[in-house]
């Protein structure tokens, strides 16, 4: 029972902040919890059980030929495992794309929707393959280790791999050209699937160079991460151009007042807005106002797509429609936007 606790608790405490972090960088329009969490199921059973099938499956013929040494296990984990777990995970983001391409607006969304698959991926493999087995066979210090090293070491591998393939899937939802959008997502997938097989490379050696393979593992993979937060960057301030840009044109026709539009591009001043309306008016109040940011934002979002992809991403009638539900929801949300009457737009 305690082998079992130990094992569930390391795995989950940090998925679930790891998942939290993650959600909270979507600044502008959350996406529906109901996606993401699609999105984790798929990482933590479909691509976790497949991932599984077709390594023991690919690992045949090495087995028959009796592979057993390093080199065996080098190509294993370095060829076969990455090739056969990106693309299970990416083939949830596709999937994701095929049915809710609504929901993909831009490279964050791709980008936010990988991780969950990953995020799910790392918790069914560190529990199944890892944490249980480990713990059981090797006793709590070593278990301890282990989940010290996937957790939080190397706790957001899987995450920043799917990542790279799903910025590349929301970087070809934004473009025409056939090129963009089918060579861009395979270059996504490919930087995953090598990311991948240099971190294990690197394990897999780290005997045998002293741990020096495993130090470098470590640079790349946070290298990596640091290298997706600075594109989250880039991404978060393009959409606040967005904003800027197609909302200004709605304080222009007088359906949003100018102080309406201060508080929409300023993703900071909508928290603080949201977090003071929770405190003065509870759950519900919090609620309002996250309708009425998430009615903006999409229509902003809308517009730009409608300007720069044309009416198969954005049809007109949609953008109607979401200006007069944007009519009605500021006015719910103004009691606890505007606590001074004077003020209120």
């Amino acid at each position: 029972m305690l082998i079992l606790f130990v094992a569930v608790v390391g795995a989950l405490i940090p998925t679930i902040v790891y998942v939290a972090a993650v959600w909270w960088l979507d600044r502008y329009e959350k996406e529906p919890v109901g996606l993401l969490a699609a999105a984790f199921f798929w990482g933590a059973i479909p691509a976790a059980i497949l991932s599984v099938v077709l390594e023991l499956i690919f690992d045949l013929p090495l087995s028959a030929l009796g592979g057993q040494g390093l080199a065996a296990n080098l190509f294993s984990a370095s060829i076969n495992a990455p090739l056969v777990e990106e693309t299970c995970k990416g083939i949830g983001l596709l999937i994701l794309l095929l049915l809710f391409r609504r929901e993909f607006d831009d490279v964050l969304d791709g980008i936010v929707y990988g991780a969950m698959i990953g995020f799910g991926f790392a918790l069914a493999e560190n529990l199944g393959a890892y944490f249980l087995p480990i713990l059981s066979e090797q006793g709590i210090g070593a278990g301890i280790a282990t989940i010290f090293l996937r957790s939080f070491v190397f706790g957001l591998n899987h995450a920043f791999w799917t990542a790279c393939t799903g910025a590349a899937v929301g970087y070809a939802r934004l473009h025409r050209g056939w090129m963009q959008r089918t060579l861009v997502p395979v270059g996504g997938w490919t930087l995953a699937v090598l990311f991948h097989a240099l971190h294990n490379a690197g394990a897999t050696l780290a005997e045998q160079t002293a741990c020096l393979s495993l130090g470098l593992s470590l640079v790349v993979d946070w290298g990596g991460v640091l290298m997706l937060l600075v594109i989250v960057s880039l991404v978060l301030r393009k959409e606040r151009r967005w904003i800027e840009q197609e909302l200004a044109e709605e304080v222009g026709k007088g359906a949003l007042h100018p102080q309406e539009f201060e508080l929409l591009r300023s993703s900071w001043l909508r928290q603080w807005r949201r977090w003071d309306a929770r405190r003065r008016g509870g759950a519900d109040a919090y609620r309002t106002v996250g309708r009425y940011y998430q009615c903006a934002t999409e229509l902003a979002f809308k517009k730009q797509q409608l300007r720069s992809l044309g009416s198969q991403d954005a049809a007109p009638a949609e953008i109607q429609q979401l200006q007069q539900r944007l009519g009605v929801l500021r006015g719910q949300a103004a009691p606890w936007l505007w606590p001074v009457a004077s003020n209120r737009p």
